[in-house]
């Protein structure tokens, strides 16, 4: 990002490169990205150092603001960062580990429903044991998140749950029963 900046005066905020008209001069897109700091100097362009934005997960930001740094020639991002609401938070994250748990175990709500309607197909005990275990997981997790106070150890948490970046991967495993899975 860059700024057009005249006499200590912030005039236009530049998000991208793009080709632009200054004092009756057309100049190239690239020259955002190609002309050296001095160069972008001699016709106002200076770049916006930008400040660091926190984990979404947790924090809102607001919009930004900018202000001329005399001293380091450039300009500073500034924005607002509040906190989410925990229990906003922990009910949304509740919500999404138990609706995974669902799209865990649906797969298999057929042998129950054959169960139903006929009682000498029992549902095969892996799958029992299979089921038990996502609900027996989702429950821990779902306790963990509630035990939760502050924020800090709601991050903690969600760190667990979405460790590596992978969303709860954690999750018992069902290759051992997949000959059952039966879906739309």
């Amino acid at each position: 990002m860059w700024a057009l900046v005249k006499e200590g005066v912030i005039e236009k905020i530049y998000y991208s490169p793009k080709s632009m008209i200054l004092d009756n001069v057309r100049y190239p897109s690239n020259m955002f990205t190609l002309y050296t700091k001095e160069e972008k100097k001699r016709i106002n362009i200076y770049d916006i150092k930008r400040k660091e934005q926190p984990d979404h997960n947790f924090y809102n930001v607001g919009s930004s603001s900018f202000t001329w740094n005399a001293s380091e020639e450039m300009v500073d991002e500034d924005f607002t960062v509040t906190e989410k609401d925990l229990s906003k938070l922990k009910t949304e994250t509740k919500q999404a580990i138990c609706a995974e748990a669902y799209t865990k175990i649906e797969p298999f709500s057929w042998l129950t429903q054959r169960y139903v309607y006929d009682n000498t197909q029992a549902i095969p005990n892996d799958v029992v044991q299979y089921t038990a275990s996502v609900r027996t997981f989702c429950n821990t997790i779902c306790t963990a998140i509630d035990n939760c106070n502050t924020l800090d150890e709601f991050k903690t948490v969600h760190s667990e749950i979405f460790k590596d970046g992978e969303k709860y991967n954690i999750w018992p495993d069902n290759t051992d029963i997949e000959q059952y899975v039966r879906g739309p």
